[in-house]
């Protein structure tokens, strides 16, 4: 006779076990919009055919998965019905993370995503100190000025850059960029450091750094606004800590898909 307690812990861990492979079949349809057969899942996360095949039709059942036959495994309407909801929240989820930027680093913080040219700020956390910076929601400013704009840019290669903003650019202050060559090397240095700054090219005595998240619910930045009289005296604290802020958040979110 078998021993109970024996019998329950084999149970859950036969349980923990689909899930997980359940999951990871859902990882690789997510990666495949255009279908994949049974086969082609099979090979991608390591298991039988047959297992893929269990999995897949209890998915198919509540409605995770669609398997319609010819056109292969897709995923299915109720999970992308879930993943629209929680686009509408990255507010919600992001606010955490960005609250704790804020209470680290004892400055503004800001989550924002490119709208056409412009940078659009779409939440906040203000600083609770007497000299700080704070910014309009709805405030649109260039993306090849802004620390933000600029992590988004360096997202794409060079050629998608260029066919968002253009090649010559209109200067906001003395220290904006002047033309596309110019901002190709903040780019190249952005995407080696995973950092971008913005000293004074968009606001006179505002200096900002920033980060971006290239998530399953979309492109966003993740900035520190501060006024220039002290960014350099901290700047290594803002640095180690804004990366952090972006791994937390990316980790939270789900990072996306690699694209072509």
């Amino acid at each position: 006779m078998s021993d109970p307690i024996t019998q329950r812990e084999d149970e859950r861990t036969g349980g923990i076990q689909v899930i997980s492979r359940a999951a990871k079949i859902l990882d690789a349809l997510g990666n495949r919009p255009d279908g994949m057969s049974l086969g082609e899942i099979a090979q991608a996360v390591d298991l039988p055919r047959s297992t893929v095949q269990r999995i897949v039709a209890a998915l198919d059942s509540v409605q995770l998965v669609r398997s319609p036959g010819a056109g292969g495994v897709r995923l299915g309407p109720a999970l992308l019905r879930l993943i629209a909801t929680l686009h509408t929240d990255v507010v919600a989820i992001a606010q955490p993370w960005l609250q704790a930027l804020c209470d680290a680093t004892g400055e503004t913080v800001s989550l924002a995503r490119a709208s056409g040219l412009q940078l659009a700020i779409v939440h906040y956390v203000v600083a609770d100190r007497e000299l700080r910076v704070v910014p309009r929601i709805g405030l649109n400013l260039p993306l090849y000025s802004t620390s933000g704009g600029k992590a988004l840019l360096a997202l794409d290669s060079d050629e998608q850059a260029r066919a968002v903003v253009g090649d010559a650019y209109e200067a906001i202050t003395d220290l904006t960029v002047k033309a596309f060559p110019e901002l190709i090397e903040r780019l190249k240095e952005i995407r080696r450091t995973g950092l971008s700054y913005d000293r004074g090219e968009t606001l006179e005595g505002i200096s900002t750094m920033a980060v971006a998240i290239d998530t399953i619910l979309g492109r966003f930045s993740i900035s520190l606004l501060v006024p220039s009289t002290r960014f350099q005296k901290h700047e290594a604290l803002y640095r180690t800590e804004i990366l952090k802020c972006k791994e937390a958040l990316v980790d939270e979110i789900g990072k996306a898909a690699l694209r072509d």
